[in-house]
């Protein structure tokens, strides 16, 4: 018999977790091929947008973007500490909503794909895998100097959020407190996809 905490983790970790990493490993690749590096719109949109989406299960902030900003400051290296309100308002909201990453009078915002000097490609995910602490370092910039410009480099958010992912995969085994706060999201956000559902079905009848 399943119990909640199965249905909870398969939903998060089997179905939803898995889908956003299989689809951005085949962006990824696909952006190799490119020296001006291909689909960095679909793959930065789709990186944020799925860090939001883990973060409602591991965070107890009701709003969307506290949750993501407390997601890393919980479980991501220190370098994502302290900017990720920023990164939230600048890129998930300017890329979901405007196509763009948008900037305030004081930030400059702008997406990386780091290029091989030799060949001109984008680098590919085992390239960032080896030397992950040393492009996290260029990922993102921010104060005190505010003339430099907030950099995002979605592959080095992509690999660290996997690790994050994975590490909570086998903590959310032993761990009571965890679980109880995987199944209560879990419920909460059932519900919400449920009552979309239904709230879909009345209005194509109407």
């Amino acid at each position: 018999m399943t119990t909640d905490i199965d249905n909870a983790t398969r939903f998060l970790f089997d179905e939803t977790y898995q889908m956003w990493r299989s689809d951005l490993e085949k962006i990824f690749r696909i952006g190799t091929r490119n020296t001006n590096g291909g689909c960095n719109l679909s793959s930065c949109i789709l990186v944020l947008i799925g860090i939001e989406s883990f973060s409602r299960f591991f965070s107890k902030k009701k709003s969307d973007k506290h949750a993501f900003e407390d997601f890393f400051k919980c479980y991501y290296p220190d370098q994502y500490h302290g900017r990720m309100k920023h990164i939230y308002e600048l890129f998930r909201n300017g890329l979901a909503h405007y196509y763009y990453p948008k900037s305030k009078t004081k930030y400059i915002s702008s997406i990386k794909f780091v290029v091989n000097r030799t060949d001109k490609r984008v680098l590919s995910l085992t390239s960032f895998k080896k030397k992950l602490d040393f492009y996290r370092s260029m990922c993102i910039q921010l104060v005190p100097d505010v003339s430099r410009p907030i950099i995002l480099v979605p592959q080095v958010l992509f690999l660290d959020t996997v690790n994050v992912m994975e590490y909570l995969r086998e903590q959310i085994k032993d761990d009571g407190d965890l679980q109880k706060l995987i199944v209560e999201k879990y419920l909460e956000i059932n519900k919400e996809l449920f009552m979309d559902i239904e709230s879909n079905k009345v209005k194509k009848q109407q």
